[in-house]
């Protein structure tokens, strides 16, 4: 098969390798589609935790749907042909610790082994595998690029259930990439009107056609940052997607006294902010890590699937670039690019 491997930075090669073996309990999955994340991004650039070592070259792809291909001889309740969504398999945790039985199998120390090595999933391929408890068969209406989407939903789920706000709270979102905009649809279908901020107008315009905010300020703009400025101190809750030097500063300046900043993005370098600010606000800043089942015991990822499939989210509108698995390279670079206005460059096969 045909699979993406990552050499380190922007060296990627697409290079035939041999199809996953399939153990008892796992299912092999043809990738219908596959997106590019934020964090895909950062290690293109060379930058954040999770570089590809070029010594040790791997493929990637987390963000993955498709059909199932074949199953393990112990696996049930899949057959060939199903379609499905794949919930990363770098989520993988013991289950049986403290942690994992509370639902927050994402802070477990075993996070992401398996048989006492670490893995992730590897969607950037003509196939992958994965342990059939880490899939979510698909209804017949939902798309297949729609439902690739779902660990940004679930990240957004995830985000939102750390606070706690009164029916109808405004929130503030910093960052108007995918991670951003999921979580602001997310917010929008609780019922909490959402004011998005970024400095690109393309993907700034997205945001307002998917409904991921009802109000929208261009930070690149006089005028956008006349209306940040003007709010200052208005939000109970503001989430910093941006992961940018300066936006943990400008959420602070933006949230409530005794208000929660929730930081979703990934930081690549720490944030510069004024404690004092934060100190002044009484501000409550918390890291929201990926996403499990802290509420009730159900998935965050379940969570999202049914938000994606009663229609409350709108995971297509967000979808600006699909290409082929032959082009992932200039998908990347098509993220890259802040000109291109792409908020998710969906690989298809």
């Amino acid at each position: 098969m045909v699979a993406a491997v990552f050499h380190g930075g922007s060296d990627v090669r697409l290079t035939r390798v041999p199809v996953p073996a399939v153990a008892a309990d796992e299912v092999l999955v043809e990738v219908a589609a596959a997106g590019i994340c934020g964090s895909d991004l950062l290690a293109y650039r060379g930058l954040g935790p999770w570089q590809h070592d070029p010594a040790h070259p791997d493929g990637d792809g987390h963000e993955l749907s498709g059909r199932v291909a074949a199953v393990g001889e112990r696996v049930t309740g899949f057959a060939v042909g199903d379609r499905v969504a794949v919930e990363p398999i770098h989520l993988l945790s013991c289950g049986t610790c403290a942690l994992c039985r509370a639902g927050r199998g994402y802070l477990c120390a075993e996070r992401g082994m398996r048989h006492g090595k670490h893995v992730h999933s590897k969607g950037f391929a003509e196939y992958d595998v994965a342990p059939a408890g880490q899939l979510y068969p698909l209804p017949d209406h939902v798309g297949l690029a729609e439902a690739a989407l779902l660990d940004c939903y679930a990240c957004g789920v995830h985000a939102l259930h750390l606070v706690s706000l009164p029916p109808g709270a405004p929130v503030a979102v910093l960052g108007s990439g995918a991670i951003g905009q999921t979580l602001g649809q997310v917010a929008q279908a609780a019922g909490h009107p959402v004011t998005l901020l970024g400095h690109r107008a393309a993907t700034l315009d997205v945001a307002l056609r998917a409904g991921a905010a009802g109000t929208v300020w261009d930070t690149s703009t006089a005028t956008g940052r006349k209306d940040r400025d003007a709010a200052a101190g208005a939000f109970p809750v503001v989430f910093d997607a941006a992961g940018s030097v300066d936006s943990l500063e400008e959420s602070l300046r933006l949230v409530a006294p005794g208000g929660d900043v929730v930081v979703v993005g990934v930081h690549p370098a720490a944030p510069s902010f004024d404690p004092f600010l934060a100190y002044r606000r009484e501000a409550t800043v918390r890291w929201s890590n990926s996403y499990g089942a802290c509420v009730g015991g159900v998935p965050d990822f379940r969570r999202a699937l049914d938000l994606l499939a009663a229609g409350d989210v709108a995971a297509g509108a967000l979808i600006t670039h699909r290409l082929p698995l032959a082009r992932l390279p200039d998908g990347f670079r098509t993220l890259a690019d802040r000109d291109a206005g792409a908020v998710k460059v969906m690989i298809t096969g």
